[in-house]
């Protein structure tokens, strides 16, 4: 925390910061008389729409796989969870400032133009505050109030201090920006200057952008739940209310509508050539239960088979002096019986069939017990493959699923049923991760691939079939949403949170307590506040500290876990879902 403080706080103190260097990567010459001609703002933007996703292999590396995915205890480690691990270090891999700094530098350049040309440039200034503010809710859920509504400006002779806008008044903000947006994007007029392939996402299509805006308000509604229902129910209403061209909800509800980040084949995804480790991680146990019980295919996508098939059985079996897993059984019902994960509580660290020592036959060949992470699902070019890096960073299953959610629990109504939407919205997220193991080239896509008639024998499955008037409808609902998140543990573990799903009471996937030492431990429900190494904006970051009851430098998960933000300060704990 203390570098990445130190380095926003430079940002903020440098009053002659020189601009970020623009890439010319995906540059192509517009040949549309209306597309921008000045190839610095069009590459500017470009540069900053690609920055959002520029950071990935922290956020991978350290954040997803080490914290959200066990936060929300979707995997574990493949070696135990040791009895500290709810002690956490600083967040991290978020570049929030880093895309603030071009974008702020668009709307200022457009701000400043001629009357005439500024007109025909307010579309192109609206979608810049899109993907800031998609960030922006990231870093707020671990951070709680932070520097915003003044970052950037010292650079254009504002505030050498900015202020720490409180998460509250940065909801209210983001709201509003959001609105704006859309209300300039829906009213577009054929003269506004297009972005063209300049915008690898939406090639300046900007009611797809607007959809993208309305969406991003749905993820802020969703955490308004616990902590402002009113308002949350207001904001969904006017979210609903909003008609794209086609007269359905301005939201993104089809495939082609979709937030994607890929900018090319050739893009080699979070860390370049590096390994993510995220293969130390396995299924938790009971998150494997139930996908394997109800035969869900997204689970021999996002994770590897261990190595205990019948043959590998029969040769441990004739080894002298092997203690084979109870689990591995003959004969083995391929890939699902290869699944099975393993217990997440530190007293279970000594469980010799889940974490005992690698099992050896008598050719001295090594298997493995748990399965694994597929890392070539997150990052399809490691280890020399060829596959295609595919970042929905804002899909109709989420949106379609919080539809249903909402509209379940008699939030929002006159937007079809819950059913319609939760049953789209898992079969979205099938198609969804299909598509994302097909182009990543997953190793034996072949055969781990979505099959016909898988989808429909899924939703007929007691544990996710959605079955009017029952009581846990909610609850499905709630865990699709989980699963479809997989690959977006940010907001996986943000349902979790406001949730408290998976429960402990549950007959579909229980949460299992992290027991140590007899003991459960605490999770964190955010990140420590590192005090700052340089003084200039200390005064702002202490009234900061202090005004949300937080204790400076401390990275224990019973302080953090008591010390919430402010969306987070009166939602369930984990497990304790209702």
């Amino acid at each position: 925390m203390k570098n990445r403080l130190f380095k926003i706080c430079t940002v903020f103190t440098l009053t002659a910061l020189l601009l970020v260097n623009c890439t010319d990567r995906f540059a192509e010459k517009n040949l549309n008389p209306n597309d921008i001609n000045d190839p610095d703002l069009s590459h500017l933007f470009t540069n900053a729409l690609y920055n959002t996703a520029g950071d990935e292999y922290l956020q991978w590396f350290y954040n997803n796989s080490v914290y959200f995915w066990r936060f929300a205890q979707m995997t574990v480690s493949r070696s135990g969870t040791s009895a500290d691990f709810n002690n956490t270090g600083a967040l991290g891999g978020i570049p929030l400032y880093k895309v603030m700094i071009d974008m702020k530098e668009i709307q200022n350049r457009i701000d400043n133009m001629k009357p005439e040309d500024k007109a025909v440039y307010q579309a192109f200034r609206a979608v810049t505050v899109i993907p800031v503010i998609e960030l922006a809710i990231r870093a707020a859920d671990w951070q709680g109030s932070m520097v915003y509504s003044e970052a950037i400006d010292a650079r254009y002779g504002g505030n050498l201090t900015p202020k720490f806008d409180t998460q509250q008044e940065l909801y209210d903000l983001w709201i509003q920006q959001l609105d704006e947006a859309i209300n300039v994007l829906t009213t577009a007029s054929s003269d506004q200057v297009k972005l063209g392939n300049q915008d690898f996402m939406f090639k300046g299509d900007w009611e797809l952008w607007a959809r993208y805006a309305n969406s991003l308000k749905l993820r802020i509604a969703a955490r308004l739940e616990v902590a402002d229902n009113a308002k949350m129910k207001t904001v969904l209403t006017s979210i609903v209310n909003k008609k794209g061209s086609d007269g359905k909800p301005l939201l993104i509800t089809e495939e082609a509508h979709q937030a994607i980040w890929a900018p090319g084949a050739s893009e080699m995804g979070p860390g370049g050539t590096n390994s993510l480790w995220v293969e130390n991680y396995a299924p938790s146990k009971n998150f494997s239960a139930f996908m394997r019980r109800n035969q869900d295919p997204r689970l021999r996508l996002y994770f590897r088979v261990n190595s205990l098939s019948d043959a590998a059985i029969a040769a441990l079996q004739a080894t002298p002096g092997v203690k084979i897993p109870k689990f591995a059984k003959t004969p083995v019902n391929e890939p699902w019986d290869r699944l099975v994960g393993g217990p997440v509580a530190p007293d279970s660290m000594g469980i010799e069939d889940f974490f005992g020592p690698t099992l050896v036959d008598a050719t001295n060949t090594q298997y493995s017990r748990l399965p694994r992470v597929e890392y070539n699902f997150i990052k399809p070019k490691q280890d020399g493959r060829v596959g295609e890096y595919r970042n929905v960073v804002l899909g109709a299953p989420e949106v379609c699923l919080y539809l249903a959610e909402f509209i379940e629990k008699g939030y929002v109504s006159g937007a079809g049923t819950a059913k319609e939407w939760y049953e789209k919205g898992v079969t979205l997220s099938l198609k969804n991760m299909d598509k994302k193991a097909s182009l990543a080239q997953i190793p034996d896509y072949s055969t781990r691939g979505l099959k016909a008639g898988e989808t429909e024998a899924l939703m007929a499955k007691d544990d996710v079939k959605y079955i009017a008037g029952d009581a846990k409808n909610k609850e499905k609902i709630i865990l699709q949403q989980m699963v479809n998140l997989f690959d977006n543990p940010y907001e996986m573990v943000a349902v979790a949170r406001r949730t408290g799903y998976p429960k402990k009471t549950s007959t579909i996937w229980a949460w299992e307590p992290y027991m140590a030492g007899n003991q459960e431990l605490k999770l964190p429900r955010r990140f420590p506040w590192g005090t700052p190494s340089i003084e200039s904006n200390k005064a702002n970051w202490d009234a900061a500290t202090a005004a949300q009851g937080f204790k400076a430098d401390d990275n224990y998960g019973t302080v953090l876990n008591s010390q919430r933000v402010w969306w987070d300060k009166n939602a369930p704990d984990y497990g304790q879902g209702n």
